[in-house]
């Protein structure tokens, strides 16, 4: 019994790690040592515990990754000899593979990366996607956001007064100017949305254009009237003509001619063309074949123009190719048909024309006078080789004019008075007049 409690107490000695605390007897070996690489000598339980790391990040702590030094002017001595920076190896190295290396080229030599001390990191701080970023640059969005958020509610105020002042559902508003604009959108003020109209009001329903059981039949399921309503109008009378006349508009046109050359072309070459399955296949034969039948004929027609001419009659004239027509043809003076919209050439005469001399701004006769005659219409000089006076000079020449207009009528008096004492009957008259006045003179002394 005493050897059996002295192996036991040998057994079971207490031993202590390293901070002094007690190290149970009882735990197996392979918790009591630490593992290899924690390079511990001595039994311990600290690496069962969790270590509490000094974190010595911050948000101010930052790196700048992908920084580049100086550009080195030459290849040093163990660098990349791909594109020659001394911070790592060829195998490592992320540029292009050159054809000729830095390290025989020496040119192009890339500069080194900085590479920074991050131990003072932990995991979350050195890929932190926000690294570097400075929260002070967002103010400006902010205040963006502010400025449209006191507009939206500015907008949303005079709407407010707009709906409580006027009547949503009215079609028609008056725009200030006497005129009714018409409501293209309903706004429910509830849900905030706005719900466009499927028409204007003012355009006619195409089913209201003709109201005749029997006339063109309108889908109220599709809102399509696709027959013409009012075949029996002139085509200048009808608004509406139905959505077949617009559908065999335009490209419509081709796209059916496309549909049938890939029915007739697959069918007998025995080809898989379809213009739904392959648009871009059956689009791509049809212009092939197309250009190609074009060539054809245009070669085909060359080759007879060259056997047997006869090219020029092809574009024959019309007068010639209907004989006789009913077109009324006037005809000029030189015997040419006479064409309203060509205007005629102001040839220019064989003396010398819009010439202005002595300081005149008009030509020689551009001004007529019944007193003197031809003139310059700026100073009303009627004499050509003058120099031109201006406003002076046509005062000059109004008093000028004006003074001989006098002398002419005081010439003209001058004359019919004269006429008038040589003329026979003057005479007999003052022959009458001398009796009467004797008789008057002695009745008055009687």
């Amino acid at each position: 019994m005493s050897f059996n409690k002295k192996g036991r107490e040998d057994l079971m000695q207490i031993t202590n790690d390293e901070d002094g605390r007690e190290i149970n007897p009882h735990m197996p070996q392979y918790i009591i040592n630490a593992p290899w690489y924690l390079k511990e000598s001595t039994p311990s339980l600290k690496h069962q515990r969790i270590r509490k790391q000094q974190n010595t990040s911050t948000f101010d702590n930052w790196y700048q990754r992908g920084s580049k030094g100086p550009n080195n002017l030459k290849f040093k001595k163990g660098a990349c000899t791909n594109c020659g920076s001394t911070t790592h190896q060829s195998k490592d190295c992320c540029e292009r593979p050159r054809q000729i290396g830095a390290k025989f080229s020496n040119t192009d030599i890339q500069p080194d990366d900085i590479v920074l001390n991050v131990q003072g990191l932990n995991y979350d701080a050195k890929r932190d996607r926000w690294n570097g970023y400075d929260p002070e640059t967002y103010k400006s969005q902010i205040q963006e956001y502010e400025i449209l958020e006191e507009k939206r509610k500015e907008a949303r105020l005079q709407e407010g007064q707009q709906t409580e002042s006027g009547n949503l559902d009215d079609e028609f508003k008056d725009n200030g100017t006497g005129e009714h604009q018409t409501q293209m959108t309903t706004r429910d003020p509830r849900t905030k949305t706005m719900t466009r109209n499927l028409r204007i009001r003012e355009d006619r329903a195409n089913y209201l254009l003709n109201l005749d059981v029997n006339s063109a039949y309108f889908d109220p399921k599709s809102r399509s009237l696709r027959e013409n309503p009012n075949p029996h109008l002139p085509p200048e009378k009808q608004v509406f003509k139905g959505l077949n006349q617009i559908r065999l508009t335009g490209e419509t046109l081709q796209m059916y001619e496309q549909e049938r050359f890939a029915w007739q072309y697959a069918e007998q070459h025995n080809l898989n063309l379809n213009t739904v399955s392959l648009p871009t296949l059956t689009e791509k034969t049809y212009k092939q074949i197309k250009a190609k039948k074009e060539e054809q004929k245009i070669g085909r027609a060359e080759s007879l123009f060259d056997r047997y001419g006869g090219e020029e009659h092809l574009n024959p004239q019309i007068d010639l190719l209907l004989g006789q027509t009913e077109r009324f043809v006037e005809y000029e003076e030189d015997g040419l048909p006479k064409n309203p919209l060509k205007k005629k050439d102001l040839t220019k005469s064989k003396y010398l024309e819009d010439f202005f001399y002595g300081d005149h701004t008009s030509v020689w006769g551009s001004w007529w006078s019944d007193v003197l005659g031809w003139g310059y219409d700026c100073c009303y000089s009627n004499e050509k080789h003058s120099v031109c006076l201006g406003e002076k000079g046509r005062r000059l020449q109004l008093n000028k004019e004006a003074r001989l207009k006098r002398e002419i009528e005081e010439d003209l008096q001058k004359a019919q008075i004269q006429d008038q004492k040589s003329s026979p009957q003057h005479q007999h008259q003052n022959q009458h007049q001398q009796p009467q006045q004797q008789i008057i003179q002695q009745a008055q002394q009687q």
